[in-house]
């Protein structure tokens, strides 16, 4: 059998660990991987020949990527888990003892135990290459780092920067890692091999004592924050305080890791491992941590496919491409583009127009400078791939048209019909719309089958997924070049079949609706919105119209009418906020009024809202009246194969509405809550509330059949 590790003596007795997992893109810790390093580090622990390790990698980019998540999905019992804690911590407790210094040279990806024995070594040097990230992830698959990631990393860089690092996940370039006294010394990424040997050297040396030195935080607040009791409190209390606002308290990880360390510092590093263990072992066993690694494989899935099964359809080269309409979409895709390098031409009616695209990326781009995610070179270079026109000259040049103006069929047609005399005949056209269908639209082409759907999100840059919808006649190459482009985009595409509202819009417009007819039975906004928020959904129905734009939802709402009708209760409540001037965030005025950051709800609002009814409703109950309805709707877009399985209509909806990750998704969220109870409860509903709520076949079928979402289209 191949061995993961390779070991050798260079000159000047400088032993290097090379780590390369045969037949794996990435380097992860298994269980065999960890037996091998077990044996590789009882040699070593015998070695009297070396003076010095490197531990390195040999594939390209990666460094290591973590724990193998295949064997962590099987564990169900905690004291399960709590062994592979402390296995893997012994693991890395030898490898730290090693007698002579250790350097962990990254160069590439360094994710979670990747993280954790790169800390278990005496240094640590980081290649300026684009791919150095070091980061601990485990919060967002419901755990935390424990092979002693919670126990190395405050003893390492103080409680502060670590803290800040454990319990968001974010990840660390070279730079940022340096600063944060993580890393030693950043090498150039040309001569990584070189570096690491000098460095090697030095440290033989002994003339590499500042390195050390320089790791820990200093100054006066520092001491009176992180050397003494009282500053440790106030930092404990801030770091729950934003963990809680960020997520609510539906995430256990973060708060668990927060409590390991503040019950574990200033211990023995022994007796903190152990509480590290214990608390890993809960974690890994629960089904928070289950949901949030299927999320995880469903991406990795993702990342793999190509658009189509087809082994020989290849999608076409994107080098240059173009947007029609230079609204708040239109800008926010080109800078998608932009920002990927690819030269992007944005069309417009007049040039007062298509400046406002330049504006939307510029607004974009500043919110990344002030995070200092990019450089105002960066900022400034992006910018120049975006170029304006008011007619169609240079549309000869583009591969790939994106249509993101108004959401009216024959303005659509027209435009369609004008652009196709402009660009090549293999050109790939997608239409941005969010609910006109694909085949209507495809009749004004020539060439039919280069048309597809591409649904982004509002905001562009910030929501992750795509829809690519296929049209009866969109050829498999046009859906692949869509397919494949959006991956590049740094977008997650789903693909899905032409029909009113696609996937994620055609569920989401029934739980909307609803928000309106129980605003209209005596249910404050205030009170929708905490539900839905205490569910696990980002923000609640009332505060997505604002977001969404209040004409934006009623225009959308009308067109679906035309098939959801008698699924959708009735209300011209929307339509009076527009008559009053009412569109949501975009003015500032919705159901809520918005000063700056802060949101109140207007008595001009609550007169608008005419109750109907009075209605007594459980907070349990008010979930069940806005999410039944959607999986209702979700077992009909299975059975219309408008999606081809659940795993993927629940990666739509967490990722186009944040439908609560920790639940799974949607159709996992109804698995676990039984399809039976909600078929029964959905039947109750509409004997009280209308014909909307009656259950719909296959999800009758499916329950009567004793099966799940899951079990029955597996």
């Amino acid at each position: 059998m191949s061995k993961a590790f390779q070991f050798e003596v260079k000159d000047e007795n400088i032993g290097v660990l090379a780590f390369d997992l045969p037949d794996e893109k990435v380097n992860k810790f298994s269980t065999p991987v960890m037996q091998e390093l077990s044996q590789q580090i009882s040699e070593l622990e015998s070695n009297n020949q070396i003076e010095c390790l490197l531990l390195r990698s040999l594939k390209k980019g990666i460094f290591i990527a973590g724990a193998d998540i295949n064997e962590i999905l099987p564990i169900t019992d905690p004291d399960d888990g709590y062994r592979v804690s402390r296995l893997g911590q012994e693991v890395f407790n030898r490898f730290a003892q090693l007698p002579f210094p250790t350097i962990a040279v990254i160069d590439g990806a360094c994710m979670g135990g990747g993280t954790e024995i790169a800390l278990a070594c005496t240094y640590r040097i980081a290649s300026n290459h684009d791919k150095t990230k070091i980061a601990f992830p485990e919060v967002n698959l419901g755990i935390f780092p424990g092979w002693g990631g919670t126990q190395r990393l405050p003893r390492l860089i103080g409680l502060q920067r670590s803290l800040d690092l454990i319990l968001s996940g974010r990840n660390l370039d070279s730079k940022r890692a340096f600063r944060a006294g993580l890393v030693d010394k950043i090498i150039p990424k040309e001569q990584v091999e070189a570096a690491a040997f000098a460095f090697a050297k030095d440290v033989i040396a002994d003339v590499n004592v500042l390195a050390r030195s320089r790791r820990k935080p200093k100054g006066f607040i520092n001491f009176l924050l992180e050397k003494n009791p009282l500053g440790r409190m106030l930092i404990y209390h801030q770091a729950r305080k934003m963990t809680l606002k960020r997520t609510k308290g539906h995430y256990p990880a973060p708060l668990d890791a927060l409590k390991v360390i503040r019950k574990s510092y200033r211990k023995s590093l022994q007796r903190g491992m152990d509480i590290e263990a214990l608390y890993f072992g809960r974690l890994i066993a629960s089904q928070i941590s289950k949901n949030l690694i299927k999320l995880f494989f469903w991406t990795e899935t993702v990342k793999k496919e190509t658009g189509t099964v087809k082994a020989d359809i290849n999608p076409l080269p994107v080098r240059q491409a173009a947007v029609l309409g230079a609204g708040v979409m239109g800008g926010g895709i080109a800078h998608l583009f932009a920002a990927r390098s690819i030269p992007i031409r944005v069309k417009d009616i007049n040039f007062n127009a298509v400046s406002k695209a330049y504006e939307q990326a510029a607004r974009v781009l500043a919110g990344q400078l002030k995070r200092r995610r990019i450089s105002k070179l960066e900022f400034s270079h992006i910018l120049q791939h975006i170029t304006g026109t008011i007619d169609y000259s240079g549309f000869k040049n583009v591969d790939f048209i994106v249509e993101a103006i108004v959401e009216d069929l024959d303005i659509k047609k027209r435009v369609f019909g004008e652009l196709e005399r402009y660009i090549r005949p293999d050109a790939v056209v997608v239409s941005n719309t969010s609910s006109l269908l694909i085949n209507d639209m495809a009749s004004a082409f020539k060439y039919p089958e280069r048309f597809a759907g591409m649904h982004f999100f509002n905001p562009v840059d910030r929501m992750p997924l795509v829809e690519i919808i296929r049209g009866k006649k969109t050829s498999d190459e046009a859906l692949t070049t869509s397919f494949q482009l959006a991956k590049m985009l740094g977008k997650t595409p789903v693909i899905v079949n032409d029909g009113p509202g696609f996937l994620v819009n055609r569920l989401l417009v029934p739980y909307m609706v609803e928000a309106i007819s129980l605003l209209e039975e005596g249910i404050s906004i205030k009170r929708l919105d905490t539900a839905m928020e205490n569910f696990g959904m980002p923000m609640g129905p009332i505060e997505l119209f604002d977001e969404v734009g209040i004409d934006v939802a009623y225009k959308v709402a009308r067109i679906l009418a035309n098939s959801m009708g008698e699924r959708m209760a009735e209300s011209d409540l929307l339509h009076r906020l527009i008559d009053s001037g009412r569109l949501g965030k975009k003015n500032s005025l919705g159901f809520y009024t918005y000063k700056g950051k802060d949101k109140v709800i207007s008595r001009d609002v609550t007169d608008l809202i005419q109750v109907k009814t009075k209605t007594e409703l459980t907070d349990t109950e008010l979930v069940q009246r806005m999410i039944y309805p959607m999986v209702n709707e979700a077992a009909r877009c299975l059975d219309e194969k408008i999606v081809s399985k659940p795993d993927k209509l629940d990666l739509a909806m967490i990722f186009g509405t944040g439908f609560a990750p920790f639940r799974g998704g949607l159709l996992n969220f109804a698995d676990a809550e039984g399809l039976n109870k909600i078929g029964d409860t959905l039947a109750n509903f509409s004997n009280t509330y209308g014909e909307r709520f009656k259950p719909a076949e296959p999800l009758i079928q499916i329950a009567n059949a004793g099966k799940t979402f899951y079990s029955h289209y597996a």
